[in-house]
């Protein structure tokens, strides 16, 4: 087991984030991308920042940059956390601060309609899951429920974490689930751990384009070599996406939609050593005026071979 400590005193976090704030919006055209991954945290590569070259946007940015934006938006969701934890999952559910067992049941069998479908032909028995934006827990139950896997269930807001940890403890039928509030440095509170599989849904959407590309690169050296993934995000949205003046972000605030276009996503994991195939899924999980939505398979690339190359295969090379 990770040594972990309890959830944080939110007011302490968001106060020590917003101490972090920089004087100026990201830039630096000089800056390159950090190629070099960093086994304990994604602020750092090579004895200096670490840079995340976020292509939509035209700019660079680095774990401070973003953490205004970060923590605006944190405050947000942990207040809906508190209040309409359901309904900001799901949004067809009520939005009060608790739902009848019966939409509960009904909530988390969706969940394992989903897992049945993007982990199917995995073997993921006693293998460590990543469920990123995992909210109340409602596909992190079933990664280990039906597939008996060892679950990491990370999200932002730690009221959507406490009621996933109630939940879990009268739900719990196989496999096992740990609770992780993270920051964008989502290396850091892993300690070292890497996963067999990272997954996730509906999450990402949520956030501007700087940290679509900041938690995709983590997610990707967060695996295991030979390991894989299934995400999804938007990868255009209608009109003119705001979501690159992360400024203009917080001052809007509330459920925001954002995307990351389909060349930038490749570029971003072929960077970190993953090979991304990615499709096309029309409006899935974005609604019918959202844009257009993107599934994401991972692949991370094993050592001295090609992203899932098997052993025999990677000796036989060249």
């Amino acid at each position: 087991a990770i040594d972990r400590p309890p959830f944080p005193n939110i007011a302490l976090t968001m106060l020590a984030l917003l101490l972090l704030q920089p004087a100026a919006q990201p830039t630096g055209t000089a800056l390159t991308p950090s190629n070099s991954e960093n086994l304990v945290s994604g602020m750092v590569s090579n004895g200096d920042y670490r840079i995340y070259n976020v292509e939509k946007c035209d700019y660079n940015v680095t774990l401070f940059s973003v953490y205004p934006v970060f923590a605006a938006h944190q405050i947000e969701w942990n207040t809906m956390g508190k209040t309409m934890a359901w309904w900001s999952v799901l949004i067809g559910l009520p939005k009060t601060a608790d739902i009848s067992e019966t939409e509960k049941v009904r909530f988390y069998a969706s969940g394992a309609k989903h897992v049945a479908k993007v982990a199917k032909g995995l073997h993921l028995t006693g293998k460590r899951v990543l469920d990123f934006g995992c909210g109340l827990g409602r596909l992190s139950f079933a990664f280990a429920n039906q597939l008996g896997a060892t679950v990491t269930c990370v999200d932002q807001s730690v009221h959507h974490l406490r009621i996933a940890e109630q939940e879990w403890a009268k739900r719990k039928k196989a496999g096992a689930v740990e609770f992780v509030a993270s920051s964008p440095d989502l290396l850091a509170p892993m300690a070292k751990t890497r996963f067999d599989f990272v997954h996730s849904v509906i999450a990402l959407q949520h956030m501007v384009p700087a940290l679509q590309v900041v938690y995709l690169e983590q997610l990707c050296d967060l695996l295991i070599p030979g390991g894989s993934g299934w995400l999804q995000i938007p990868h255009k949205t209608p009109g003119a996406d705001t979501g690159c003046d992360m400024g203009a972000s917080i001052r809007q605030g509330g459920m925001q939609m954002h995307s990351t276009p389909l060349h930038a996503l490749k570029k971003l994991f072929r960077r970190r050593g993953c090979r991304a195939d990615i499709t096309d899924a029309g409006r899935s999980y974005i609604g019918d005026d959202a844009g257009r939505s993107a599934f994401v398979k991972l692949r991370k690339r094993k050592a001295g071979g090609e992203p899932g190359q098997s052993a025999e295969a990677q000796s036989a090379t060249p």
